[in-house]
C-alpha cells in the first residue's frame, strides 16, 4: 500500500515537469509564442486520472457567456487561463475519444487494463448504420471458419458504390483515399443506443421512423421543423446525447508497417464483384489499423453559455503519422495571412509543399516523391465499370486510377491550434503512461455552433463555427481550404457548414445536421455531393 501511494505521489510531483519538458522539446510550429498552458481534465469526475466515464458536456467556460463580442478563437491565441474558450471543449473530446476506445469487456477496469485490454473498443458495440437503414443491395457473400467483424463494400449491382455498408468513398468528397502501399482506405459509421433509438421512433412513434423512406415522409408532415436529435444533458458527468462515429481504417502491411503503433482489429473485407476489376467478388481476411475518427455528441442550449448553439459537438482525431504539415499552413486566427501572397490557400485544392521531416514514415505521404504536388485527387480510367475498380488481391487500388494520381501526397493544410496541441502532449504522455496504443494518436480539433462578430480586418474562414475551418486528413482530404463562400466548389472544409445541408428525403426539411437519414435514398445522397478536383 505505501509503494501504491509513493507511486500515486511522484507522478503528482513529476507528471507536470515530463509534460513541459514534451512540449518544449516538441517540433511544433504555434501561432504565437505564449507561457500559458491549458492543463488537461483526464476524467469528468475531475479526480485526476484517466477513466471509462463517457462526457456529456463540457466544463466551465465563462466565455460562452458573452453574445457581444464573441470573437472564437480570431486573433492571437489566450495569454491566460480567463482567455481560454477552447480547453473545455478540447478536453471533453479527449475524454470521449479516451472513453471510446476502452475495452468493451473492461469499462470497469482501471486505464492500465481498460486501455490495454485486447478486443473490441466501447464504441464498436454501438449499432453499424446498416443495421438501422439496411444493407447495401449488393454484397459479396461470404464464408468463414473464424468469427470475424465483416467489412462490406457494396454496390448497387451496376458499378456504384454503396454507403449502406462500410465504404471506401470519403462521405464529404465521393472519393477514395490511397495510402502509401497502394490500398484504399476504408470507412465505418456507428451511432450509439440513444441516437438509434431517435431514429427508429422519434418522440417514441415508430410510424414516422427516420430510417425508411416512408417514415421520413410521414414525420415531416408532423414536424415540419425537422428533426432534432436527443441532446446531451447540461453537466459533463450526465446523461450522453446522440452520438455518431465515423472511424477510418487502413490496411497494414507487417512488412512496411510497425503494426504496434495502431489499434488494430482483424476483419473479412468482403468486396462486390461489380467493384473488382475481374468482375469476381471476394473475400479476404485483413488486419487493419485505425487512422481516424470523428466523434459527434448533440448538445442542448444552455442559457449560461448562450452563445453556444445546440448543433453538436464535433471531435476530430488522427493517427500521428498520417501525413506532414504543409510548409506554410494556414490557421484559423488569421486564416492564410495576405490574399495577395502565393501562399494564399483559400478555395484551392492544394497547399503547397510539406513541411520537411527527416526520417518520418506517413500513411499517406511519401517523402521520397516529394515533387509530385499535395492533396492529389484520384482520377478515373475511362472505359471501366465501376469509378475507382478494386484489384482482385493487394495493393487494393493497383490500376484503380490514372498513374498521376495513384499516390494523394496529403498533408495537413491547417495548424492545430496552439492550445489544442498542447493538450495532446499532455494526454498522450497520460496515455503513454499506460502503454496504451492511444498514445499515437492526438487531437485535431473540436468545433462547436456559435455566430461569431467577425474580424477587423476579415478572416475568410466561416463564422458560424469555432474554429472556423476543421479538417481530418483520412475523411476530408480534398477540401480542406474551401470554405463554402463559392457555392460551385466543393467543401467546405468545415464540419459544421458541410453537414448545415443535411436534410430528409424531401431535401427540405432539416436533418438537424446529420447525414444519416439520406441513407434512405442513398443513389440521390451520393448525387449532391460535389465532387473535389
Amino acid at each position: 500500500m505505501k509503494t501504491k501511494t509513493m507511486k500515486t505521489w511522484l507522478s503528482a510531483i513529476l507528471l507536470p515537469f515530463v509534460i513541459a519538458v514534451a512540449i518544449a522539446a516538441s517540433p511544433l510550429v504555434a501561432q504565437t509564442q505564449s507561457s500559458y498552458q491549458p492543463q488537461a481534465q483526464f476524467c469528468v469526475d475531475g479526480k485526476g486520472a484517466l477513466c471509462p466515464k463517457l462526457p456529456a458536456y463540457i466544463g466551465p467556460d465563462p466565455l460562452l457567456a458573452l453574445t457581444d463580442g464573441y470573437n472564437g478563437l480570431y486573433g492571437q491565441p489566450p495569454q491566460k487561463a480567463s482567455e481560454d474558450l477552447q480547453t473545455p471543449f478540447d478536453n471533453m473530446a479527449w475524454q470521449m475519444f479516451v472513453a471510446l476506445n476502452w475495452a468493451l469487456s473492461g469499462v470497469d477496469q482501471p486505464a492500465a487494463q481498460g486501455l490495454t485490454m485486447p478486443g473490441p473498443r466501447v464504441w464498436q458495440g454501438y449499432p453499424k448504420v446498416s443495421a438501422l437503414f439496411g444493407n447495401s443491395k449488393n454484397r459479396a457473400g461470404c464464408r468463414q471458419a473464424l468469427a470475424l467483424p465483416t467489412f462490406y463494400i457494396g454496390s448497387d449491382g451496376n458499378g456504384a458504390p454503396a454507403p449502406n455498408n462500410e465504404e471506401y468513398l470519403q462521405a464529404s468528397t465521393n472519393l477514395p483515399l490511397i495510402d502509401v502501399n497502394g490500398n484504399w482506405t476504408l470507412f465505418e459509421r456507428r451511432v450509439n443506443a440513444i441516437e438509434a433509438s431517435y431514429l427508429r421512433a422519434p418522440q417514441g412513434l415508430s410510424s414516422q421512423k427516420l430510417t425508411t423512406r416512408d417514415g421520413q415522409l410521414n414525420f415531416i408532415k408532423n414536424n415540419p421543423k425537422g428533426a432534432e436529435f436527443t441532446a446531451s444533458a447540461s453537466m459533463p458527468d450526465g446523461k450522453n446525447g446522440s452520438i455518431e462515429i465515423k472511424a477510418a481504417w487502413r490496411v497494414l502491411d507487417p512488412s512496411k508497417d510497425d503494426v504496434s503503433k495502431y489499434y488494430t482489429q482483424n476483419i473479412l473485407l468482403a468486396v462486390s464483384g461489380d467493384l473488382v476489376s475481374n468482375g469476381q467478388p471476394f473475400c479476404r481476411s485483413e488486419k487493419v489499423g485505425l487512422v481516424g475518427m470523428h466523434i459527434l455528441q448533440r448538445n442542448p442550449f444552455v442559457e449560461k453559455n448562450k452563445a453556444l448553439r445546440p448543433q453538436w459537438i464535433w471531435a476530430t482525431f488522427e493517427h500521428v503519422n498520417n501525413a506532414p504539415q504543409a510548409q506554410t499552413p494556414c490557421n484559423v486566427s488569421n486564416g492564410c495571412g495576405d490574399a495577395k501572397s502565393p501562399t494564399y490557400w483559400i478555395n484551392q485544392p492544394s497547399c503547397g509543399p510539406a513541411a520537411s521531416a527527416l526520417g518520418a514514415h506517413y500513411s499517406y505521404y511519401d517523402p521520397a516523391q516529394s515533387g509530385l504536388g499535395t492533396n492529389i485527387a484520384p482520377q478515373n480510367l475511362l472505359g471501366t465499370k465501376t469509378r475507382f475498380p478494386w484489384n482482385p488481391r493487394p495493393p487494393y487500388a493497383q490500376g484503380g486510377t490514372s498513374k498521376a494520381t495513384a499516390l494523394p501526397q496529403a498533408v495537413r493544410c491547417w495548424q492545430i491550434y496552439p492550445t489544442t496541441t498542447n493538450l495532446n502532449e499532455q494526454w498522450r504522455i497520460a496515455l503513454a503512461s499506460t502503454k496504451s496504443v492511444f498514445q499515437n494518436y492526438m487531437l485535431i480539433g473540436t468545433q462547436w455552433g456559435g455566430q461569431l462578430e467577425p474580424p477587423t480586418p476579415p478572416n475568410p474562414v466561416p463564422s458560424n463555427a469555432v474554429p472556423g475551418m476543421l479538417s481530418n486528413v483520412t475523411l476530408e482530404t480534398y477540401i480542406q481550404n474551401y470554405t463554402g463562400s463559392d457555392p460551385s466548389l466543393p467543401g467546405p472544409g468545415s464540419c459544421i457548414s458541410c453537414h448545415n445541408f443535411a436534410t430528409l428525403v424531401d431535401g427540405k426539411t432539416s436533418a438537424n445536421f446529420s447525414f444519416l437519414p439520406g441513407l434512405v435514398d442513398p443513389v440521390a445522397t451520393r448525387a449532391k455531393i460535389k465532387t473535389a478536383r
